[in-house]
């Protein structure tokens, strides 16, 4: 955690480097904050911390980087909101080429900050959520951090943009439609405790058109991220980003096994370090990002490999919650993870434990030697790390599959206790 927390809020700014990195090779410099990987970083230190105490001031700080960089002039000709990243500590807009717009960034940096905002007013802090979040006066920060961004979001969503590696484009694509909703359903909670009812029924409304579409990625083997790019695990960062926990591509759904069962096969056959691992005992796989990726050789993702591992473990989770799974779920629990017939509550959820630890065993396997610093990749022939040092996503991603393993743990540790009595 503390290399994750060395690369937030730079001199207290605000700012999340992507990578204290400036030459990573073909990535080139990568000492900007991205929209995108701000917001989710943020997200994590807010999700993962003991206690709001603990990381407020970073989010204080957060908060008025966003309401500089969002109220600034566009020297691209598109909307700010919309820019992949800024300059550190000016928040000054990149202006060498890059892939624009990318219109993920406002719905997950909306979702950070209205999670913030309800936080801070249980903690009955609502004059700083008035001030800066939701103003209630376009006049005064456009409404504040969140309701700007969020109405780019309502009336821009099927707006063409950037995929999540900034190499694509397309209107549809899985990563942005999932987490869109999302950031939507969360504002509108948040826009509930605000008092803007008519503000929360138009992003439902909204949400509800999203959702509309989402069953389309779905081919009947797997959750498709576009039609130009179909076997991408960005769709498995977005199954644990976009959650909301209300049976839309839930984690024991038979299209979320079906993305992985596709993506495990894809990426065993893909990478030779995988294949050497097995072999040697190594549990676990490594995820890259999609078929034929090919930038500085097409490697595996640490961040990935998490994102893949804390979806294990919420798959653990909802066993203990939801009963006996179907035998068509099991059988493709079997077909992911490779655990044993007939297991039931907890000792499935054990299982399945077991199978997101393995993810995070081979990870540590390929990290450890650098003192657990990670890099952005790990090479798919040797095994060695390579690419953006100590890069904010992996550190983000580790700390989420950290926290939801503890959750998952002591809730199995308390069936357990509950058996005995």
């Amino acid at each position: 955690r503390g290399y994750f927390l060395a690369n937030i809020d730079i001199g207290g700014s605000g700012a999340v480097v992507a990578a204290p990195d400036h030459n990573t090779g073909p990535g080139g410099d990568y000492y900007f904050h991205w929209e995108r990987d701000g917001a989710l970083s943020t997200h994590a230190l807010l999700a993962t911390a003991g206690k709001l105490e603990d990381v407020d001031s970073h989010l204080q700080h957060y908060v008025q980087w966003v309401l500089k960089v969002q109220n600034q002039p566009d020297p691209h000709n598109i909307d700010i909101r919309t820019e992949p990243k800024y300059t550190i500590p000016d928040g000054k807009p990149f202006m060498g080429s890059w892939c624009r717009p990318q219109t993920d960034g406002p719905g997950l940096r909306a979702k950070t900050l209205a999670e913030y905002g309800m936080k801070l007013l249980e903690a009955g802090k609502e004059e700083y959520v008035k001030q800066n979040l939701w103003t209630g006066d376009k006049n005064k920060y456009n409404g504040g951090a969140v309701y700007h961004d969020l109405d780019w979001l309502v009336n821009n969503w099927q707006q063409n943009g950037c995929d999540l590696w900034e190499e694509i484009q397309s209107n549809d694509f899985f990563w942005g439609r999932y987490t869109m909703r999302a950031s939507l359903e969360i504002g509108a909670r948040f826009a509930e405790k605000m008092g803007d009812k008519a503000s929360a029924d138009h992003y439902r409304a909204v949400k509800s058109e999203i959702e509309k579409t989402l069953m389309a990625h779905y081919d009947g083997g797997f959750v498709f991220e576009s039609q130009s790019r179909k076997k991408d695990s960005a769709v498995i960062e977005a199954f644990n980003v976009g959650d909301l926990d209300d049976g839309i591509f839930p984690a024991l759904g038979k299209e979320v096994l079906g993305t992985v069962i596709t993506l495990n096969d894809l990426f065993c056959n893909s990478y030779d370090i995988n294949k050497k691992d097995s072999a040697a005992g190594v549990p676990g796989i490594l995820y890259g990002r999609y078929e034929n990726d090919n930038y500085d050789g097409g490697n595996p993702w640490v961040l990935l490999s998490a994102s893949l591992a804390q979806l294990i473990y919420r798959q653990a989770g909802a066993v203990l919650q939801a009963g006996p799974p179907s035998s068509e779920i099991y059988g493709l629990l079997q077909k992911a993870y490779g655990i044993k017939a007939n297991l039931s509550g907890k000792d499935l959820a054990e299982a399945l434990l077991g199978a997101g630890d393995g993810v995070m065993l081979r990870i540590k396997k390929h990290v450890q030697d650098g003192d657990f610093h990670m890099q952005e990749q790990i090479s798919r022939d040797t095994g060695m790390q390579t690419s953006a040092k100590d890069l904010t996503w992996n550190y983000a991603n580790m700390v989420k599959a950290f926290k939801t393993r503890k959750a998952v743990a002591a809730a199995i540790s308390a069936k357990q206790k509950l058996v005995i009595v």
